[in-house]
Formats: C-alpha cells, sequence, structure tokens
C-alpha cells in the first residue's frame, strides 16, 4: 500500500472536518424565539405626561403595561415625562 503525502494527509483532516460541520448543521435542531416566561416585559416604572387634544396634562406614574392599561381605559395619549 501506498503512504499518503503531507498535503493528502491535510486535504483528507480538512475534507473530513467540513463534511462533519456540514452534517451537524444539518441536523441541528432550528432556534425558536419563545417570549418571556412570566408574560410581557414591562419595564421600570416611568413619569408619564397624560393628555387629549386641547386638554389638560395628567401625570402617570407607571410601567409600560400599566400606561397602556390607562390610556385603554381612559383615552388618553401619554409620553414619557
Amino acid at each position: 500500500m501506498k503512504k499518503l503525502s503531507k498535503t493528502q494527509r491535510v486535504f483528507i483532516a480538512m475534507t473530513a472536518s467540513i463534511a462533519a460541520l456540514a452534517g451537524a448543521f444539518f441536523i441541528a435542531q432550528p432556534a425558536k424565539a419563545r417570549g418571556p416566561i412570566g408574560g410581557p416585559l414591562c419595564g421600570p416604572t416611568y413619569q408619564w405626561s397624560c393628555s387629549k387634544v386641547g386638554g389638560p396634562s395628567r401625570l402617570f406614574i407607571g410601567t409600560v403595561c400599566d400606561k397602556n392599561a390607562f390610556e385603554a381605559k381612559t383615552g388618553l395619549t401619554c409620553t414619557a415625562f
């Protein structure tokens, strides 16, 4: 049996490495995005300035989730203060 040259051994090793990586790539499960476990991330508490067009502004303190519920309940629009 004929002995392989250094170049041939390197080529075979590189080919085997590429084949192993390609196999792992095609076998691996696709990543799945998951939302937060405990519900939406509402963030820290902010001060919000809430008002209607032409109306007086009203100070509201709460998280983003609190602000969204407050806007839905009152019809006001809030911006971070």
